[in-house]
């Protein structure tokens, strides 16, 4: 296979996630973080280049909402629109991503983009179609498209049976994935749906929509940006909720109201699919707080599913007891190198 360095961006709703590989190995990885302005990317962007410091010969991206595009795809004018196109579904994420993307043309570098919705696009018509007119889904794309795709493709590899993944961390979501192939997944048409999460509200009844609106409120800033645990407790970020959750009842309530939506989530995937034989848990809440482990798996404790507490305590690859109905894995994710994967396997075909 022909040698070449790689340069991986994930952009964030306010971060910058590089990773520099040749080939499958890694060389390099950092992140900029807490990033608001335009200056903020723009000055990232450039300092990542500093560092590198190596001839590059491929920059991928991951995009969070690429639509209907069900593989890489190298980045034309015609891509750049459709994933503009697909901002509307994904504000806070693809206009930054366009973004830097645009930063990273001057340095006339063949790029891809690898969509979070790539793993999704063929869940089953059941699972994807809103309960709204068909004329109007088709008019408009509108159906469950899921994200953390990537994350829930390389956490769920080699998993046999009915597996459940847990993607938790600022945005979180859930995905039944049998024998590989993904049955249902909690985020749907925008990344808003489903788990309660950093600032978004995940699943709320769509009456509260109409009335916000009906008041004068924006309700799409209000959802995605001031809502889920900071809505709740004041704070978006789950560090804080835990560590103030024993002296704050606000803060203790949106633990345990995180906890509940997650427990749901699981419990309704298991009913879907009869059954469970994995679970696993990943991204930064879920690889690193016990707690949150043995709060949500103690509601299965009816299904059989046990923790073994030391492993639990010690963020090991696998938690579960000896007597446990079902495998309980903690597994690191690797979103960068899934990307990587994607775009060499579509290379590889052509040379």
């Amino acid at each position: 296979m022909k040698e070449r360095v790689i340069l991986v961006f994930n952009v964030g709703s306010s971060s910058i996630k590089y990773s520099l590989f040749k080939n499958y190995e890694l060389l390099k990885s950092g992140n900029y973080e807490r990033l608001k302005t335009k200056e903020d990317y723009e000055d990232s962007v450039k300092k990542i280049f500093e560092k590198i410091n190596s001839e590059i010969d491929i920059i991928i991206h991951r995009v969070v909402h690429g639509g209907d595009l069900k593989k890489p795809s190298r980045i034309t004018e015609k891509i750049k629109k459709r994933i503009k196109e697909f901002s509307e579904f994904a504000s806070l994420h693809n206009p930054k991503q366009i973004r830097v993307i645009e930063l990273c043309e001057k340095y006339k570098k063949p790029q891809y983009a690898v969509f979070d919705t790539m793993f999704f696009s063929e869940i089953p018509e059941i699972a994807r179609t809103y309960a709204i007119p068909k004329e109007i889904t088709k008019k408009y794309g509108i159906r469950r498209y899921g994200f953390h795709g990537l994350s829930h493709e390389y956490v769920s590899r080699n998993m046999k049976g009915k597996t459940i993944t847990c993607h938790l961390g600022a945005g979180s979501s859930i995905s039944a994935i049998i024998n590989g192939k993904p049955a249902d997944t909690s985020m749907g048409l925008t990344p808003l749906e489903g788990l309660i999460m950093g600032t978004r509200s995940g699943t709320i009844d769509p009456g509260i929509i109409f009335f916000l609106e009906k008041k004068g409120y924006d309700a799409e800033e209000m959802l995605s940006e001031k809502s889920g645990l900071k809505g709740v407790s004041g704070y978006n970020d789950f560090r804080d909720v835990r560590s103030k959750m024993n002296k704050d009842k606000n803060c203790k309530l949106a633990y345990e109201m995180f906890v509940y939506s997650i427990v749901k989530a699981i419990g309704s995937y298991i009913a879907a699919m009869n059954g469970i034989d994995n679970l696993v848990f990943t991204a930064a809440i879920g690889e690193n707080v016990p707690m949150l482990r043995r709060d949500v798996c103690s509601h299965f404790s009816y299904l059989g599913i046990r923790l073994n507490k030391e492993e639990n305590e010690k963020n090991s690859k696998m938690i579960s007891s000896k007597s446990s109905k079902a495998k309980v894995w903690v597994k690191k994710t690797d979103e960068e190198r899934t990307a990587v994967e994607e775009v060499l396997k579509i290379l590889r075909t052509s040379e």
